[in-house]
């Protein structure tokens, strides 16, 4: 029996007792028999005495005939109405919120990634998991410990292990939201590390006491499964912020069923995903600009695409409309738009979206016009020729300079020399694995890069595509996967940051993953098996649109600058023939600066590229090399919160909703579940004391 929840002050009581009704009311008239008690006449038989002077006594007992004056004067009646009332209270199972035990240890990881910024819960996301956060941090006691951990596509600790709660609650404040994807295992990891039991605790504290830690994830669940990874000792709780979802619903009768088969949430967002420039073909002075919305909502939704053209001049100055066009983009569905300009040289362009909703950042999306490059390409490959042939296509010739070496000849210093100094763009290592990362973007076909995140791999045999990034610039127009066969893969589980590009029913078949300013792009299966076919995919259309994808995404080759994708809280590698050692690069505000320094292999990196936008690189006399960073994420765009198991689902269905972490499927919750201690036994030292003083006053006749 549940008798809810009483708040007293800041200390919420829950009462909670394992006695039904029929006991509570066999309990009820204990006090009022006690008090009949007091109002029993006594039975007396008459007796003449001589003299009452030694039956004072005796006499005092007639008393209890009167009821109000005896009521008034024994004080043992009303000790033991409150012994009754406190063994009452103790049996209705009082338990005070809070911590429990002592020494406890706590772990709040919160999630600050963009899709935290919706403000769908007030005042956002990110506002709601700090107060969550703050309300265990003023429930800790004495001798309890937190650390403050925060995570979007890397994890960073706020506060290491203290008892001071005025200092968790000011960093907890500090917090900010970024534009960044999310990615939980680097905290999973940070956490583990940190959370071992030791009674030594880091910023000057030693607990008498220690429990294992429990850790809390507060989180909209806006990442992949964290599968591989063990908890060790940690307790975790996750708690998911976003609107709940609406209830289960049969895949076989919804109406806009995913690729999976299980209906998507919808949730209040639209969302610019793609963004690109391109020549005219028919006309070679124009220059189109193309685009793609995605609506998350579960009705239709009218809207305008705006196009703006900003003054390089001026950076972070208001940008003057140039276009627009309307749009009609259905129920989680997408729509495309186009628009053409003149080619006027190097233009500065933003489009954006003028629908309200839920998260305003991937409303806007950026791009260049002007400045065109060809890639310089690197293919090390045993003599693959359905690869090579590809690659000198006329098409690929116009946008890439490809240099083909064998294996061994790659390891000699004239390849070694020229790969360690970033002198390519792109290396494409077919079916060959270098002793270390190329200064460069790479791209692996049936290997995988050197590094510890990839020793751990596995065969996979015949896997099958289920699914692909189509928002990802490396798979524009690839459409015919589902009609390619794969003899044997490679599977691997994805490094922090990582972005899967195919998905088969036995895990990723292709990833891109970020790598100190650089990407690696991991194509897990072989085109050839040594003298047989692994794959058809070479017969597809589908392969030399992956690779002229390849060339403008991973080689820069572009036919503007706008054709670069940079993401959010990436570092973005700068390459430029200024003699000079030092470039200046604005951030999109037009007011802060960043003084970048030459690296040993002759590039620049910009390392605060926290926001999206259009940044500017320059340096003397007149130098102006201008990026973008666009936050062009699918699941980071999807606020339909994860982790929740709708009303209705079937048993069977309910993991399938749940957070993995390790191999265990944690169910989230959308409130905090803190630790309550068991306050009766307090209640029943205060009965064991009232029962004594009434012995006491009861074997003294103590009278007030």
């Amino acid at each position: 029996m549940n008798f809810g929840k009483l708040a007293f002050s800041n200390f919420p009581v829950h009462f909670s007792t394992p006695l039904g009704a029929a006991a509570w009311a066999v309990l009820a008239g204990i006090p009022v028999g006690i008090v009949a008690l007091y109002f029993l006449k006594l039975r007396r038989r008459p007796v003449q005495v001589p003299s009452t002077l030694l039956w004072r006594r005796s006499l005092e007992d007639l008393h209890v005939n009167s009821l109000f004056q005896r009521l008034r004067r024994n004080l043992l009646l009303f000790l033991q109405l409150l012994a009754v009332l406190l063994a009452m209270i103790a049996l209705a199972g009082p338990r005070f919120t809070g911590t429990s035990g002592q020494g406890q240890r706590f772990v709040l990881a919160i999630d600050n990634s963009g899709s935290m910024s919706a403000t769908d819960v007030k005042p956002t996301r990110l506002g709601a998991a700090k107060e969550a956060a703050k309300k265990i941090v003023s429930s800790m006691e004495a001798n309890d410990l937190a650390m403050v951990i925060t995570y979007s596509d890397r994890a960073k600790v706020v506060s290491n292990y203290t008892g001071d709660r005025r200092l968790l609650l000011s960093r907890i404040d500090a917090i900010v939201p970024s534009q960044a994807t999310t990615s939980l295992r680097e905290a999973l990891q940070v956490a583990a590390g940190l959370a071992n039991p030791s009674r030594q605790i880091g910023e000057g504290v030693v607990a008498t006491e220690v429990n294992p830690p429990k850790l809390f994830i507060y989180t909209d669940g806006g990442f992949p499964d964290v599968e591989g990874f063990s908890l060790g000792n940690l307790e975790p709780e996750v708690v998911v912020f976003g609107p709940a979802p609406p209830p289960y619903e049969d895949p076989a009768a919804a109406k806009n069923p995913s690729a999976q088969g299980k209906p998507r949430n919808p949730s209040d967002n639209l969302a610019i995903l793609a963004l690109q420039t391109r020549r005219n073909d028919e006309k070679v002075d124009t220059f189109q600009v193309f685009g793609r919305v995605h609506n998350f909502r579960a009705e239709a939704v009218e809207t305008e695409a705006q196009l703006y053209r900003h003054d390089p001049e001026k950076p972070g100055s208001e940008p003057k409309l140039v276009d627009a066009i309307a749009l009609k983009v259905p129920a989680q569905s997408d729509q495309s738009f186009k628009f053409d300009l003149p080619d006027t040289g190097l233009a500065e362009l933003e489009v954006r979206i003028t629908e309200k909703d839920s998260q305003p950042l991937d409303n806007r999306a950026f791009t260049l016009v002007g400045s065109a490059r060809k890639a310089q390409v690197l293919v090390v490959t045993a003599g693959n020729r359905y690869l090579v042939d590809t690659l000198r296509t006329p098409t690929a010739e116009e946008r890439a300079d490809v240099t083909v070496a064998t294996p061994d000849e790659a390891k000699t210093d004239p390849y070694a020399r020229d790969t360690r100094a970033g002198k390519y763009d792109l290396v494409i290592y077919d079916r060959v694995r270098p002793e270390n990362p190329p200064e460069g973007n790479a791209l692996y076909f049936g290997i995988l890069p050197p590094g510890k995140a990839y020793e751990k791999s596995k065969e996979l045999v015949a896997p099958v595509i289920l699914d692909w990034d189509v928002a990802h610039p490396l798979m524009q127009f690839v459409r015919d996967l589902p009609t390619v066969i794969i003899a044997k893969a490679i599977g691997v589980e994805l490094p922090p940051g990582a972005t899967s590009l195919i998905d088969s029913n036995q895990g990723s078949l292709a990833f891109i993953a970020p790598r100190e300013g650089y990407s690696d792009t991991v194509v897990t299966f072989s085109l050839t098996d040594g003298d047989k076919f692994n794959t058809n995919w070479f017969k597809n259309i589908s392969f030399p649109l992956f690779l002229f994808n390849s060339l403008q995404v991973l080689g820069n080759a572009r036919e503007s600058v706008g054709d670069e994708v940079h993401l959010p809280d990436q570092p973005v590698t700068i390459r430029t023939d200024t003699p000079k050692d030092q470039v200046i690069v604005t951030l999109p505000d037009g007011r802060t600066t960043e003084t970048l320094t030459r690296t040993p292999q002759g590039a620049f990196v910009a390392s605060k590229t926290d926001s999206t936008g259009i940044y500017h690189a320059r340096w003397e006399p007149s130098g102006l090399l201008p990026f973008v960073v666009n936050q062009f994420d699918f699941r980071e765009s999807d606020l339909a919160p994860r982790g929740l198991v709708p009303d209705g689902t079937p048993p069977a269905q309910a993991d399938s909703y749940k957070i993995k972490i390790g191999y265990n499927p944690v169910t989230g919750t959308q409130k905090t579940r803190t630790s309550q201690k068991d306050a009766w036994w307090y209640l029943a030292l205060i009965v064991l004391g009232v029962l004594l003083l009434e012995w006491y006053i009861y074997n003294k006749r103590v009278y007030v």
